[in-house]
């Protein structure tokens, strides 16, 4: 990873990269509502739906599965 330059760049984008996303999901977790997070999720990631089930989504946007199914009926409304 030291030896060589180009690598080193590479790790170092990769992880500022990361660093920033953590980031911005940490300050959604506090100000935007479960509604707001949950529509952020919809228009970044539409696939999610698809290939994650809902307890894995609910615990990724920090509510409960009861929480995000009350969501979902209210947009689908």
């Amino acid at each position: 990873f030291h030896s060589l330059p180009a690598f080193r760049e590479f790790g170092r984008q990769m992880l500022v990269k990361e660093f920033v996303a953590y980031k911005k999901r940490t300050l959604a977790m506090v100000n935007q509502t479960p509604e707001q997070r949950y529509l952020n999720l919809i228009e970044s990631n539409k696939d999610v739906f698809q290939y994650a089930n809902l307890s894995q989504i609910a615990s990724y946007l920090g509510i409960s599965v009861r929480t995000l199914n009350r969501i979902r009926q209210n947009f689908l409304a």
